[in-house]
């Protein structure tokens, strides 16, 4: 019989919720996220979205791609450029995805 250990699940990495990052293995393949900035956001081998270059785009194009996003999958994080116009409005608008 398997010991308790042997049977769970490996712990999900712990992620910096300051950094933007998408899950991945849940993407529908919808290309909400790249049809708003397809250097950004491209697929894998799996055509499955993840963020490809985080310097590619704007932070509000981090907060329009998770708000399209069909399943909610995409966390933008904080902004990376503090000097962004409308900061504080996109703010707002993260919070329901981070």
């Amino acid at each position: 019989m398997a010991s308790p250990a042997a049977t769970e699940a490996p712990a999900a990495p712990e992620r910096n919720p300051d950094e933007a990052w998408i899950e991945t293995a849940r993407c529908p393949s919808c290309n909400e996220c790249q049809n708003i900035n397809d250097k950004m956001f491209k697929y894998n081998d799996n055509k499955q979205a993840y963020i490809a270059d985080i310097n590619a785009g704007t932070y509000r194009q981090l907060i329009e791609a998770a708000e399209a996003c069909q399943v909610s999958i995409i966390h933008p994080g904080k902004p990376r450029n503090p000097n962004e116009p409308g900061l504080e409005e996109l703010l707002e608008r993260a919070k329901p995805f981070l």
